[in-house]
């Protein structure tokens, strides 16, 4: 599971010193647009699909729900599946990514998503891990941060692991979490 950790980390921090992304992040920031997860999973796909270390990816892959944990929906998608170079060929990374300018709402909808996922059938799913990434404004201290996550976990009564990185995106005004 830190092997995966890291790796994810090191696809982030690649994808987000890019120039070009912090110049968008910075327009995003400047001219208050909202909404634009669409456009950052696009830009992600583009990375992944060109990255040295990823040997192959899907978007928006379809799982059974099982109906003992949630009765309304019969499905869900997992934003990404990344399966490493070198890795079994049935061996994926689940991805979900959030982004909200609030770092608490970005929290709480990246919290929903654990929960999403595990109401995803065991039997139906080929992950190998789950991970969220979450895009949202810097706070004053990546502590700040990990104190608001720990503080959802525990008013949402889920377990999760002890996987959590914030880093500052370079050049703008926002930051990434992992967990």
């Amino acid at each position: 599971m830190i092997k995966d950790f890291k790796f994810i980390i090191s696809i982030m921090d690649g994808f987000v010193k890019q120039t070009s992304i912090q110049n968008k992040l910075n327009v995003i920031d400047e001219c208050y647009i909202t909404g634009w997860e669409i456009w950052f999973q696009i830009e992600l796909a583009s990375y992944l699909d060109n990255h040295y270390n990823v040997s192959e990816w899907y978007r928006e892959e379809q799982y059974y729900m099982d109906k003992r944990k949630s009765k309304y929906k019969s499905k869900m998608a997992v934003d990404f599946l990344v399966r490493q170079k070198n890795t079994k060929k049935d061996s994926y990374i689940a991805v979900e990514l959030k982004q909200h300018s609030s770092t608490e709402t970005c929290i709480a909808k990246m919290i929903d998503d654990i929960i999403k996922v595990d109401s995803a059938k065991q039997s139906c799913t080929q992950f190998r891990s789950f991970w969220n990434i979450g895009i949202h404004k810097r706070e004053n201290s990546k502590q700040v941060v990990k104190e608001k996550i720990q503080k959802k976990v525990k008013q949402k009564n889920i377990l999760m692991h002890e996987y959590i990185e914030v880093r500052w995106i370079p050049n703008t005004n926002f930051a990434y979490t992992i967990f």
